[in-house]
């Protein structure tokens, strides 16, 4: 009897080491289990990270790239309202770049990853942008019975605004991208915290998938940063193509003088307050120049005098070339009203000296007007503008080669 209880002892006792035993496999085969399932969600939120790192990429080199068509497309609108170049190499090159627009339109739509609110921009852009082209192709269709006057007027009113409107949208989808791409960075981090917390008391296998995750983690760290300095460098090109852009509209293209548009917004705010002098200067009998010698000789001839005009009177005064042939003066503050006068008689003899062009020597006269300006004359540019043309054209009926002031009010 007490034999067959010991035996009956040892078998419990060997059964209960096998229990305890079974326990601890079954325990560890959990435990890799474990393991596996998070490391494969490491795998796969390193994969959805990756994925839309490259969707964002996509997405802003299309942009980019839509941006940058749209810029060379307002070249060659400023190119036409310039009267510069061919107009119909620059209605075929503005015709490619919408082409080109469609289709990188095209293939950022084929992307996925777009938030609602970034979509929604982006279609405002891109309507636009359609309006920008239907604008440009009614003005092609009325190319020829417009002057450069009128297309510069449309251009400043109607084609410029609805340029820079799509510029500013697409740059407000590139900027709606980055957040949603930096929004769902910070959902997979902090998902990756919670899974590295986990793994953590994994002892082995635990440390296997911290490594894992760490060098994840630092990959999507890397993306991210690069992909923040990519935002950074493409705003800073949206801001230099919309500087560009803006200058181009202010800017005589031949001369590379301020134009009228810029004249306007640098004094519009002076005439109800300032007191200053304003001059304007127009060749005597320019058009011979055309008629005899050709366009591109008036064009070099006109690049001679601004360059000459700004070398010797751009310490006087601020030089405007609001027309093909004539240039407006706002002396500075320092400069008086006879000293203005002085000066006035010195830029006509300026213009009157002779140039030497494609081994020809020409030279014209010029006549000139001078407005010593008082705060409330005038209520725009326009009105100053109008006193003085009056005066320059009595200055040219007179036999030009003159200067005659403003009579006031």
């Amino acid at each position: 009897m007490a034999k067959n209880k010991k035996t009956s002892a040892s078998s419990a006792k060997a059964s209960s080491g096998k229990g305890e035993q079974g326990g601890f496999i079954a325990a560890g085969i959990m435990l890799l289990l474990f393991s596996i399932i998070i490391m494969l969600l490491i795998i796969n939120m390193g994969r959805t990270s990756s994925t839309m790192n490259q969707n964002s990429q996509r997405s802003q080199a299309c942009i980019d790239q839509i941006n940058s068509e749209v810029l060379r497309v307002n070249e060659n609108v400023l190119e036409i309202v310039g009267g510069i170049g061919s107009s119909a190499k620059n209605i075929e090159e503005i015709s490619l770049s919408f082409r080109q627009i469609s289709a990188l339109e095209a293939q950022y739509e084929s992307i996925g990853g777009h938030s609602d609110a970034e979509l929604r921009r982006y279609d405002s852009a891109k309507k636009f942008t359609e309006g920008y082209h239907q604008k440009l192709l009614l003005l092609q269709n009325n190319l020829g019975g417009l002057n450069q006057e009128t297309m510069r007027m449309l251009y400043q009113q109607e084609i410029a605004p609805i340029a820079f409107t799509s510029t500013e949208l697409f740059e407000a989808t590139v900027d709606l991208n980055a957040l949603n791409v930096r929004a769902m960075g910070r959902q997979v981090a902090m998902v990756g915290s919670a899974t590295m917390g986990a793994i953590a008391a994994l002892v082995v296998l635990g440390e296997i998938g911290i490594f894992v995750a760490s060098r994840i983690a630092a990959k999507r760290r890397e993306d991210l940063e690069k992909r923040t300095q990519q935002a950074e460098a493409a705003a800073n090109k949206f801001k230099h193509s919309q500087q560009k852009m803006a200058d181009l509209a202010t800017t005589n293209i031949l001369t590379n003088m301020k134009n009228r548009y810029a004249l306007e917004n640098d004094i519009t705010e002076r005439l109800e307050t300032d007191q200053f002098n304003i001059a304007l200067f127009d060749m005597d009998q320019f058009r011979s120049i055309n008629d005899n010698y050709g366009y591109d000789f008036g064009d070099e001839y006109l690049a001679q005098i601004a360059e000459k005009l700004r070398s010797d009177f751009s310490q006087f005064a601020e030089i405007y070339n609001i027309t093909g042939n004539t240039f407006a003066f706002v002396f500075n503050r320092e400069i008086s009203d006879a000293q203005a006068e002085k000066l006035s008689g010195s830029v006509i003899m300026n213009l009157a000296a002779p140039f030497s062009i494609a081994n020809l020597t020409v030279a014209l006269t010029a006549s000139g007007a001078v407005y010593h300006y008082l705060p409330g004359d005038c209520m725009n540019l326009s009105g100053v503008l109008v006193r003085l043309d009056n005066q320059v054209r009595n200055a040219k009926m007179q036999g030009g080669n003159r200067v005659l002031i403003v009579n006031q009010m």
